[in-house]
């Protein structure tokens, strides 16, 4: 065969096997607006229908059909020689009156910062509040920084490296600021080039920037974060942790915001000392000044997606004229070793801007790309990939006899009559403590059989959940049992997150359902946003988290709370996994 055959029949299977390997993942684009709105983008429930919407700096789109809706007077961009008023937007619920808001960076270089207040379903504009005049980089960072559930805004500005905690209360509007750096650790602060994670495996998530990387103490709020010098790259855009080589420690993703190439930056320990070595993914595009790990085939394995930042600088970078595109590139190779990335890519990409989402916006299981740049507002749906959710059966988490796969303070809990066993009658319970599933559960339906001893008993049982670092509490959804007056059974609360209930049943359907002193059948169905909780068959609670922020897999627990002589009993405990 000659060397051209065999280069043509070369091209040809490693096409194949691209394809092979992406599991036929395909995106449909769906053009939401043609203007230029923002560089930004966010999802969330705006109305309560139970849809994800779409915000894009001045303007919401209302799913599913993503009709538009002015959040204040808009504003003319020009794409060819202007810039943004929305370098970045993400949503939350800021003063925790149950409706989500848009937060908005406003530009760029030390500019201010503010949230917009859903007006709850009333006409005319969002009422916009600032909270900081100087926002500073082009990466500005919306996540959960603190390890507790509850998201926090991270900037870096006029030499300041800070984080911002919501006011989470409608009484207020003020943030708290946190400042990060000290005054000799200036260097820390950058215009670009910044990420969040945990570096160095101490379960808490540190602050990376182009010098270095801030580490986190135990307590967060405080200033002085020791600095680690590394070089990630000057003008770089997201730093993402994540264990590539599989070795058991973090390393970095990162990419070029104003010119050329994407490298993964691998961490290796010597002699007591921690060195970076970068290696070169790709470079066949310019601007890539976003980035996001995800897990886009439904593989288990973090791939990531970027693309082409369309005028970044209006054209004057390297690059800059040429083509827009938009990529997912899919990890390959062993589990453990250098990591390899197959690039795919997607047909109609319109680039990425300053920041953009991928999420599952529909509710069909599969990961979907929503980007706003100076083309205008777009989703890219994806309609290949892992096939439809299929139910499957369910399947014991307890046997009766051991704590085989659960983890907590056992001085708390027991096992009795084949039934795991929570505080007891002979003393206070000193604290709320958690036995919790060493596995976490996305998508389910959850079944067992509950019941509480003890006068003013409280309990529940603790889904799509996390552990609190260095602390006996945990952060996330919670069925609530018990209470006075047997007011929390049935209801949902929010623990040590927004430290509220979202819903609850009315008196009558709770007195028709509940059994005291008997056991009562719990049934926690979570698919997507939606959660329903069901007593002895009776629907108690029928919830749509508007928050797309808020994560959708966790770890179970079961709960004793802390206070009078009481007792938590659970047996019977199955989980059928949905959308598998």
């Amino acid at each position: 065969m000659s060397r051209c055959k065999r280069m043509a029949a070369l091209i040809v299977t490693l096409g194949l096997l691209a394809a092979i390997a992406g599991g036929e993942v395909k995106f449909k684009k769906i053009v939401v607006d043609t203007e230029f709105r923002s560089e930004g983008v966010a999802t969330g429930d705006v109305n309560h229908d139970g849809k994800l919407d779409i915000f894009a700096g001045d303007m919401w789109y209302e799913a599913p059909n993503y009709k538009p809706h002015a959040l204040h007077a808009i504003r003319k961009l020009n794409p060819s020689t202007g810039y943004s008023k929305c370098f970045a937007n993400f949503s939350d619920d800021v003063n925790g009156d149950g409706w989500i808001d848009s937060i908005v960076v406003v530009g760029w270089n030390n500019c201010p910062a503010v949230w917009l207040e859903n007006p709850q379903g009333k006409p005319g504009f969002w009422k916009e509040h600032l909270f900081t005049k100087s926002a500073g980089n082009e990466t500005p960072l919306y996540g959960d920084l603190l390890g507790d559930g509850k998201p926090v805004a991270i900037f870096s500005a006029r030499g300041k490296v800070s984080w911002y905690a919501p006011p989470r209360n409608a009484k207020t509007t003020q943030w708290t600021r946190h400042d990060v750096n000290s005054a000799k650790d200036r260097q820390a602060a950058t215009g670009h080039t910044f990420g969040f994670g945990d570096v160095n495996g101490d379960s808490r998530r540190d602050i990376l920037t182009a010098k270095g990387w801030l580490e986190a103490p135990q307590d967060r709020t405080k200033g002085d974060w020791t600095f680690h010098r590394a070089d990630f790259g000057d003008r770089s855009a997201n730093l993402i942790t994540h264990d590539f080589d599989g070795d058991g420690d973090a390393d970095v993703l990162s990419s070029s915001a104003h010119a050329y190439g994407i490298w993964w930056h691998e961490q290796i320990k010597a002699d007591g000392k921690v060195t970076w070595k970068r290696h070169e993914i790709f470079k066949e595009f310019s601007q890539t000044h976003a980035i996001i790990l995800a897990d886009i085939n439904g593989d288990s394995r973090m791939d990531f997606v970027t693309g082409k930042r369309y005028y970044a600088h209006n054209g004057k970078d390297p690059g800059g004229k040429e083509p827009v595109v938009l990529y997912w590139f899919e990890r390959t190779g062993p589990k453990k070793g250098a990591p390899k990335f197959i690039p795919h890519k997607i047909k109609g990409g319109t680039g990425v801007g300053t920041q953009f989402e991928v999420l599952d916006i529909n509710g069909d299981k599969k990961l979907d790309i929503v980007i706003s740049n100076k083309k205008g507002v777009h989703v890219f749906m994806q309609e290949g990939g892992p096939a439809a959710a299929t139910e499957g059966k369910a399947v014991s988490l307890f046997d009766g006899k051991t704590f085989d796969g659960w983890e907590g303070n056992l001085k708390a809990f027991r096992i009795e009559d084949g039934a795991i066993v929570g505080g007891g009658l002979k003393g206070r319970v000193p604290r709320n403590e958690f036995l919790c599933t060493k596995k976490p559960y996305g998508d389910f339906e959850l079944r067992l059989k509950c019941k509480l001893v003890g006068k003013g008993a409280n309990a529940g049982i603790q889904f799509r959940t996390k552990r609190i670092p260095n602390h006996h509490e945990v952060s996330g959804y919670q069925a609530d049992m018990g209470g006075r007056n047997n007011f929390y059974w049935g209801a949902l609360y929010d623990e040590s997150r927004r430290r509220k209930i979202l819903a609850k049943p009315d008196k009558a359907t709770l007195n028709k359902a509940l059994k005291e002193s008997e056991w009562t059948e719990y049934v926690i169905r979570c698919e997507g946003p939606k959660i329903q909780l069901f007593l002895n068959g009776a629907k108690t609670v029928d919830y749509t988290e508007p928050n797309a922020k808020i994560d959708r897999t966790g770890i179970i627990g079961l709960q004793i709370h802390g206070g009078p002589p009481s007792e938590a009993w659970y047996k019977d405990i199955t989980i059928k996994m949905l959308g598998q």
